[in-house]
């Protein structure tokens, strides 16, 4: 392998970077695409694609035959003949932002002056490129794109897909030709593979991780059979035989006429502003189509134009991959701070080089707790990847080893917690049996802080227009301490504020005011007890009924609760038998706050049944859902398990939806999820 050498020694650290990017790029291309076993996501490989190929636009010199910029990736397994591309499948440049795409097509008229710009939009499937040729009209072989020139025959395989026709749908002696290829997608849909999944783990089997892996480990196996048992389908996106074909778009019309299936989604745009829109679009609803879809694919739709332009490096000038904003990308960990809960327990989080993903700028994510840093071996300057998916804050998901800088790779490197708290000073301990860290000062600012953020927000109290900024301005002024403080507050208290005009302060006040009478659960859910989620919450509610019977239970009381296990019970009876605790709920309730007794159950038609929500809900709020459930005997989960009757996914949901799929528990969306409340029952 040619390694890039820097003319200039201060381009040795550049040098430096490339190779062990090339190496890893190459390392995690093999994977993906010659044994079909990838080691990270697609997104994450974009991610480094990305980085090197914008190292070697700033630094030309250092650009070497053997970079993963200058190939098609991915080489034949033995176990199929090879096939030769009569025309190379190319691969795709790509963009990440609107503006790469304005570039785009800023050099591609650079280069055309006279020519007329219009442009055909697709979505990019998630599957395994194929070419299908056909003589005389009958369906003769099928490839992989392979490494682009070199393919396998995966023929019979794809006979098995009913899109792909056997035979054309016009007469063979009636075309001009005698031969006839296209290309194209073979995907599986979204439906089909929590099918395959859960005969999969019936059998004892791996699931697939996506459509994609699915998609490509079905069309590599060596009996058709189990390929036609899986429901794969197709699409086609090309036209490599002139047929008369003036442009993109009439390529596509053409090949439906011959009888392929063709993505309806797909649309011309007179400009990049209208493809833009379509990004958009998609952007935003790609998860209620049936299928896996990462981007879109934008061409120049005038053929001729299209040839004139050519081939930059092993990519089609007029042709680019416009990707949606990734759930996963790689980035650098700068630092690891750690910081206090609202219970004490100390959380480490990575301070990180900014980086986008899913369209959000991601500087900082948690690492959990000391065993999750050993289990991945997290360090300052790691080259990492972060995950945000829909309802989940940002995580480092693992390490890229290989890129490990030397500093970090000694045992000085490590990170080891703090023994006193980074706050207030106090030691720090590791509660047994436990994960966590935990500061020994109750009265640890920290902690009183983030308790009163717990005990105004959503779930608990649920104050309107009582943000953080808020609270910090009344802790730092000394209007308050805790809970109970807040309902004594005036308008007359934070007037006088800076920032808090009269008008503003009778709207907080207002809203403090409006929030004194809340639900038993709710109240033990603000009350911060250590170990006590919203559903803990509910089950104590349901079981006492009031606040007095709660806080006299014994301890044996608790216990016998289904679902609660002695640790969670000696925390609510230690909460309880705490004199200063006992001294906040006198204060709250002279306060005025008043404890509504609720009415859990009104029937018990989801009676045994448990319900995960994942993402937005659009006519209904979380909270109302998970009472609509309570009240109909079911139960409100927050994670999922073998167990999980049913999975309800939102707008962008989270990885609680991946996690459903691999262990085949049933998904749903809002729409069948409010029908199966009306009616109660399994649906």
């Amino acid at each position: 392998m040619d390694k890039p050498q820097a003319k200039d020694p201060s381009r040795r650290a550049e040098a430096d970077r490339i190779e062990k990017l090339k190496k890893e790029i190459d390392r995690i291309r093999y994977a993906y695409h010659v044994l079909d076993k990838p080691v990270v996501s697609e997104a994450v490989k974009d991610s480094l694609q990305h980085e090197l190929a914008k190292l070697e636009e700033q630094f030309p010199e250092l650009v070497t035959p053997d970079s993963p910029t200058q190939r098609v990736a991915g080489k034949p397994l033995e176990k199929f003949a090879k096939v030769i591309h009569r025309t190379p499948m190319l691969s795709l440049n790509d963009a990440f932002d609107f503006d790469e795409v304005k570039a785009w097509g800023e050099r591609i008229k650079k280069l055309e002056p006279a020519g007329k710009f219009d442009y055909f939009a697709e979505l990019k499937m998630d599957g395994l490129a194929v070419a299908l040729e056909y003589e005389n009209g009958i369906f003769m072989r099928g490839s992989t794109r392979g490494d682009g020139v070199t393919g396998e025959d995966i023929t019979q395989n794809l006979k098995t897909i009913e899109a792909i026709p056997l035979r054309l749908n016009v007469d063979g002696r009636k075309l001009k030709v005698a031969k006839v290829e296209v290309r194209g997608e073979v995907f599986m849909s979204k439906k089909a593979l929590e099918k395959l999944n859960l005969e999969q783990t019936k059998k004892g089997l791996k699931t697939f991780a996506n459509t994609r892996n699915a998609a490509a480990g079905t069309l590599r196996q060596l009996d058709p059979r189990v390929t036609a048992s899986r429901k794969l389908d197709c699409f086609i996106y090309d036209l490599a035989t002139d047929l008369g074909q003036k442009t993109h778009q009439e390529a596509h019309q053409k090949v439906k006429e011959l009888g392929f299936k063709v993505n309806p989604k797909n649309q011309p745009g007179q400009n990049l502003e209208e493809v833009e829109k379509y990004h958009q679009k998609w952007a935003k609803e790609k998860e209620k189509l049936p299928y896996g879809t990462d981007g879109i694919v934008v061409v120049v739709n005038n053929l001729g134009l299209f040839q004139r332009l050519g081939v930059v490096g092993k990519a089609p000038r007029g042709m680019l991959a416009y990707k949606f904003a990734p759930a996963q990308a790689t980035t650098e960990v700068l630092d690891i701070k750690v910081q206090v809960g609202r219970t004490g327990t100390l959380t480490p989080v990575a301070h990180l080089k900014p980086v986008s993903v899913q369209g959000v700028t991601i500087s900082r994510a948690t690492l959990h707790n000391e065993d999750e840093i050993r289990k991945k071996d997290i360090r300052i300057g790691d080259t990492v990847v972060v995950q945000r998916a829909g309802d989940v804050i940002p995580e480092v998901t693992s390490v890229l080893k290989n890129l490990r800088p030397k500093n970090a790779a000694s045992p000085a490197g490590e990170f080891h917690f703090p023994r006193t708290c980074p706050l207030c000073g106090s030691k720090v301990v590791r509660i047994s049996g436990e994960a966590a860290h935990k500061c020994t000062n109750k009265k640890c600012f920290a902690v009183q802080r983030r308790g009163l953020y717990h005990f105004a927000g959503k779930g608990a109290f649920d104050i309107e227009g009582l943000g953080p900024k808020i609270l910090n301005k009344f802790i730092e002024e000394g209007l308050i301490k805790d809970g109970a403080d807040l309902f004594t507050l005036k308008e007359g208290d934070i007037a006088p504020l800076e920032r808090f005009a009269e008008k503003s302060a009778q709207n907080i006040i207002s809203s403090i005011q409006s929030k004194k009478k809340i639900a038993l659960s709710r109240f033990i859910y603000a009350l911060g007890i250590l170990q006590v989620g919203e559903e803990t919450a509910v089950d104590l509610a349901r079981e006492f009924g009031t606040l007095d019977k709660l806080t006299s239970a014994g301890l044996e009381n608790i216990q016998k609760i289904p679902d609660i296990g002695p640790v969670v019970s000696q925390s609510v009876y230690d909460y309880f038998q705490d004199k200063e605790h006992g001294r906040l709920l006198a204060r709250l309730l002279k306060a005025g706050v008043k404890i509504e007794s609720e009415i859990y159950k009104k029937s018990d038609k989801l009676e045994g049944q448990i319900f995960v929500l994942t993402g937005g809900l659009e006519s209904i709020t979380r909270e109302e859902a998970k009472d609509k459930i309570r009240m109909l005997g079911g139960e409100a989960s927050e994670s999922v398990s073998k167990k999980t009757t049913f999975v309800v996914a939102g707008k962008e949901p989270g990885d609680k939806l991946d996690k459903a799929r691999k262990l085949g528990v049933r998904i749903i969306n809002e729409e069948k999820f409010l029908r199966l409340l009306e009616k109660g029952g399994k649906g």
